[in-house]
């Protein structure tokens, strides 16, 4: 513990974040399910993209793009 001494550590905080979901990611996203999970309802594995570089005040946004699938 003498190793910190003279450090000040700040509280970890979690900031609330919006979705934004792509016209593009919409589009793959049915054509995904009519021509290849069609019934299949068990969860896939997508990416996104989380931005928190907006001005205070803004939330953080959480975008989903046609993309998402290539995994």
């Amino acid at each position: 513990l003498s190793a910190f001494t003279g450090f000040s550590f700040s509280k970890l905080q979690f900031a609330p974040f919006s979705s934004a979901l792509n016209v593009g990611f919409w589009h793959e996203l049915t054509q995904k399910k009519l021509n290849e999970y069609r019934l299949d309802e068990t969860p896939k594995v997508i990416k996104g993209y989380y931005y928190n570089g907006d001005p205070s005040g803004f939330p953080a946004r959480l975008t989903l793009e046609f993309s998402a699938f290539d995994m």
